[in-house]
């Protein structure tokens, strides 16, 4: 097993094409971020002799983001970035690729490894729509900026406790000027719950749902699943043929009431942090 870092993320994206082909729901992060790629980055590729068998990706502050790869892969990877003196946060990706990469970087560089967030992978190909939610489905629009960077912060202080909270406003302010899809659910006129969903992509036709929230005083009328499902079937006749998600294992809600509209597990994945 080799890896070879790509400077030009143009390029790393058209070496990858047959794995995005093969494995589009699994490799769908890496293939957003790709889209539009900030400029500090390592873009990684894993080959066996010269067959690609995996990618993965280093965007910091976050963790190495991997996609489906051997965890002969996985080993490789990591010594490949100890080597090169990189010190990371933390690794995701496919459970056993990311448990691989994390025993053996974390035996290289002699710290400790942690479990993080254990999510699972869904696709939905056919909507189920909930019944009996009140309220409608609106698009929203630069008026909601203030209130969507407010939810945005909650998501993310709820789901990755403890940890530094990114700013969103550069992401918000692109998707308001781009027009990318970002749903409102309302009642009565009041904003109940948000959603977005990556842009769809042309060749692959798979979109992500996230940044699912629901204020917790607002939960438990089923605001969230109404919001996703529209979303959902808003991508699907948009033209995309696939539409995933993730969800924390640990959560019995999410993950119940995203199969009650129509999603259905695909796999599972990881996250290791390092100290």
């Amino acid at each position: 097993m080799r890896c070879l870092e790509d400077t030009d993320p143009r390029t790393f994206g058209d070496r990858l094409r047959p794995l995005f082909a093969a494995e589009p729901i699994f490799t769908n992060v890496i293939a957003t971020v790709l889209a539009a790629p900030p400029r500090s980055a390592l873009w990684l590729r894993v080959l066996d002799k010269d067959e690609l068998v995996g990618a993965a990706m280093w965007v910091p502050p976050r963790s190495v983001h991997l996609s489906p790869l051997p965890p002969d892969g996985a080993r490789a990877l990591a010594e490949h970035l100890v080597i090169g003196e990189h010190r990371l946060p933390g690794v995701d990706g496919p459970s056993r690729p990311a448990a691989a990469f994390a025993r053996r970087y974390a035996t290289a560089t002699g710290g400790s490894v942690a479990l993080g967030v254990a999510t699972r992978l869904y696709r939905l190909d056919r909507v189920t729509r909930p019944t009996a939610v009140t309220g409608r489905q609106r698009a929203a629009t630069a008026a909601d900026r203030s209130l969507i960077l407010a939810w945005l912060a909650a998501f993310a202080a709820e789901t990755r406790p403890g940890r530094p909270v990114e700013d969103q406003a550069p992401v918000l302010d692109s998707r308001l000027a781009s027009g990318h899809p970002m749903w409102i659910w309302e009642v009565a006129g009041e904003p109940v719950s948000f959603c977005w969903y990556t842009p769809v992509s042309p060749t692959l036709r798979v979109t992500r749902i996230s940044a699912v929230y629901t204020p917790p005083a607002l939960r438990g009328h089923g605001y969230a699943s109404a919001n996703v499902a529209a979303a959902s079937q808003h991508a699907l006749e948009g033209g995309a043929t696939i539409c995933m998600l993730y969800t924390d294992r640990a959560n019995p809600t999410s993950n119940r009431i995203y199969q009650d509209i129509g999603y259905r597990p695909v796999g599972d994945a990881q996250e290791w942090l390092f100290s």
